[in-house]
């Protein structure tokens, strides 16, 4: 007689299989859910009608984690946000669609390898080639689509001519970049593909040290978590984890307070523009405009010593309601005009686009703009139009082809 040992019963391993799988279901599908909900949230926001928040990370969407994140704080586009920091997260710098406002469909915006985008360009460069290199912030870089992006505007609006030079215009604009980033960026990347031409359009930025997310404590708090293995396999690939991470980073910046700008960083500024000229490039500042009107509370805000007084008065005074709006309009025009000030001190071309924008009428110029200073089609158009007038009256782009 032979004996065989029993087998241990499996009814209790899969009684626990099927109570681990009633138990975890419901956690499933609400994150599903909630991950689907976000998901067309972002897709339907102001912003959005990219593909890519509804693929990701299927496909294309997957590069999304590929760089770092980048963030942008504006007030809140319809001025309501007084004491709040609304964060804009950017998407890393990788092709994506945009939703054009005016054509009503999608388009795109795109880069090169070297995070560039409008003409493409290597460091080597053709003796025919005028190379024109515009550099700045987010409102530089631009939310519109390639076709409709400011600096093509700017490429389309200059007057043709039979010869010359073959044009070449590169938007380098980044995210969040000051004069003082700016300055290493020059040093570092854009210095080595020659341009002839460097024009500066920024000023809001310039209060980014304190009121922005690069250069914040918070971006220290979260450096370390950012850069985890975790973070990497789930930022810009679960939309619900990119969310939440948003909310948190403004959860943090809640309880910032900026007042103004410390004028002194500026150095940065004139230091951009001596080595650009060192290099044998022309140096141009072109004023950058704000949705901000030019008269506030009595004051001309075109003279940054008035508006200067103004924000120690706002700072001393108990009674006076923080609004985010207010103090950023006011220090982007403090830091304008204290650059175009040192522009005379310095001998630097200055092309001012913001008498005939003034000149609009609030209702008109509210149209130039989705916020306090990032710009509709409408507002890169009439801002690329009004640089390229600029240029043209200077001479310089005389022996330049337009095409």
């Amino acid at each position: 007689m032979t004996l065989v040992a029993d087998r241990p019963s499996t009814k209790p391993r899969v009684r626990t299989l099927r109570f681990v799988g009633f138990a975890v279901t419901p956690v499933v599908v609400l994150l599903v859910a909630a991950e689907t909900a976000v998901r067309l949230k972002y897709f339907f926001s102001p912003n959005g009608r990219d593909w890519t928040y509804l693929t990701t990370p299927i496909g294309r969407g997957s590069v999304f984690a590929a760089a770092p994140a980048r963030a942008a704080v504006s007030p809140a586009a319809d001025g309501s946000s007084d004491d709040q920091l609304v964060f804009r997260w950017q998407a890393p710098c990788v092709d994506e669609t945009v939703f054009s406002s005016e054509l009503q469909k999608a388009m795109p915006r795109t880069w090169d390898r070297h995070c560039f985008r409008g003409d493409r360009v290597a460091p080597g460069r053709a003796a025919n080639e005028y190379r024109i290199f515009f550099l700045g912030g987010s409102t530089v870089e631009d939310g519109q689509s390639d076709e409709e992006m400011m600096t093509l505007q700017f490429k389309r609006a200059l007057p043709p001519r039979p010869s010359g030079k073959r044009l070449i215009v590169v938007n380098a604009g980044r995210a969040n970049f000051d004069s003082r980033v700016i300055h290493t960026y020059w040093e570092s990347t854009i210095k080595a593909f020659r341009p002839d031409l460097v024009v500066y359009y920024e000023a809001w930025n310039e209060q980014q040290g304190d009121i922005k997310f690069t250069g914040m404590r918070i971006d220290q708090r979260m450096a370390a978590f950012t850069r985890s293995r975790l973070h990497g396999a789930l930022y810009y690939r679960s939309m619900l984890y990119t969310y939440l991470v948003e909310r948190f980073g403004l959860r943090l910046a809640g309880g910032a307070r900026f007042w103004k700008v410390d004028l002194r960083q500026l150095h940065h500024f004139v230091e951009l523009a001596q080595s650009v000229r060192a290099s044998g490039a022309r140096f141009v500042f072109a004023t950058q405009i704000v949705r901000f009107p030019r008269m506030w509370k009595g004051v001309d805000t075109f003279d940054y010593h008035a508006v200067d007084a103004l924000l120690d008065r706002l700072r001393s005074d108990r009674s006076y309601t923080y609004s985010v709006n207010e103090i950023s309009g006011l220090n982007q025009r403090l830091a304008l005009f204290y650059t175009i000030a040192l522009c005379r001190q310095q001998n630097i071309p200055v092309v001012n686009i913001l008498d005939p924008v003034e000149a609009l009428g609030d209702q008109k110029r509210a149209e130039l703009f989705t916020d306090l200073g990032h710009l509709t089609v409408k507002g890169d158009r009439l801002v690329g139009q009004l640089i390229a007038k600029g240029l043209t009256a200077t001479g310089e782009l005389a022996n330049v082809a337009s095409r």
